[in-house]
């Protein structure tokens, strides 16, 4: 009886963890880029760009890009153009942060 009643409260336990988010509300234990786009995407049509540094939940750096259609798209943060992306939105946080 003790050993059931153990078992359920590990059961418990483990069902409730994983139903806690452990950094707060949109965090992602995975990747959130399965197919990475390479080619190169007119200024015009960037709406906006999210930068998700390499962690627990994934090995790699994820960049996911806004397009003014309204959809989302992960980009090669390998390719040169997309390194030079995250140098200039790096550079402007750390501007705006001195101010």
């Amino acid at each position: 009886m003790k050993f059931f009643l153990m078992l359920m409260l590990i059961g418990a336990s483990m069902l409730s963890s994983k139903a806690l988010q452990p950094f707060g509300p949109g965090y992602n234990s995975h990747c959130m880029c399965v197919k990475l786009e390479s080619r190169v995407i007119p200024p015009d049509n960037l709406q906006s760009v999210e930068i998700l540094p390499r962690g627990p939940h994934c090995k790699t750096t994820e960049v996911i890009a806004g397009l003014s259609s309204g959809e989302k798209i992960c980009l090669n943060p390998r390719t040169p153009w997309v390194k030079k992306l995250i140098n200039f939105i790096e550079k402007k946080e750390r501007r705006n942060k001195k101010e």
